[in-house]
């Protein structure tokens, strides 16, 4: 007589793998984010003038340099020899020393030859590409860590198809991400870039001067964070001598 076996069939969990993340350097904003951007991501920070869009960027690159990690500033609007004056006067950050370290690189778009370059007649999109050309040599020979692109709407401004707009951006950002690391891109609101730009992003912060009561008030919110959940309040965005920090509570309470 025949006996009958029984088949075991033994499954086997794959194991899944946790995406590494990395800290903004900015207190109580890796809280709302779940603990920080995710590592290889580009992350936009949109804003008005003034709300504090340079000072969050140098102090996403400036937790990662002071950490030992190689960081790059790359600006489009104004000098670097700006910023860090701004940075060292305003919360004793010394830029110049990071720099001196090797630990910050600088791709200064507003140096007397690259105004030039941008001055002569050329398509908005072959300048754009150009900048595309232009980051990817710097990164492959820097290797940074983390990057921040300030800002990046007065690359795109002259830009008049939305579908040429996003296929650039899209490039820029993909530059980032091929490289592996982890970047912050301002923006501006002006024209809806910033819809455009954001649109293309990882991750989102919206910064923002509310009036509340007789007061101004800067907020901070954060608008996406893709595969991730994250503290879905408007919280207040404190600025002091030791930088940016969010506070855990709502600007509209008193």
């Amino acid at each position: 007589m025949r006996k009958c076996g029984v088949v075991h069939k033994v499954f086997q969990m794959e194991e899944t793998t946790i995406p590494e993340r990395v800290s903004t350097g900015i207190k109580g904003l890796d809280e709302m984010l779940k603990g920080g951007y995710f590592k290889g991501t580009a992350n936009v920070v949109s804003g008005k003038s003034g709300t504090g869009k340079t000072i969050f960027g140098s102090q996403f690159i400036y937790e990662g340099a002071k950490n030992g990690e190689k960081v790059m500033c790359i600006i489009t609007s104004e000098e670097s020899k700006s910023i860090v004056r701004e940075m060292k006067a305003s919360f004793d950050w010394d830029f110049k020393k990071l720099e001196d370290d090797g630990l910050l690189s600088f791709v200064d778009i507003t140096e007397p030859g690259l105004r030039l370059q941008k001055s002569v007649e050329i398509a908005p999109s072959e300048l754009i590409k150009s900048f595309k050309k232009l980051i990817e040599s710097k990164i492959d020979d820097v290797q940074p860590q983390r990057v921040f692109i300030d800002s990046i709407e007065a690359l795109f401004l002259a830009i008049d198809s939305n579908y040429k707009l996003r296929t650039l951006i899209d490039d820029v950002f993909g530059v980032l991400r091929s490289r592996d690391v982890t970047s912050v891109i301002s923006v501006g609101k002006m024209f809806g870039l910033d819809e455009m730009v954001e649109y293309g992003a990882d991750s989102v912060v919206k910064l923002e001067r509310v009036r509340v009561g007789n007061n101004l008030q800067r907020t901070i919110f954060v608008m996406k964070l893709r595969g991730s959940s994250t503290i879905n309040e408007v919280r207040v965005l404190n600025i002091s001598d030791n930088g940016m920090s969010v506070l855990a509570q709502s600007p509209y309470l008193e």
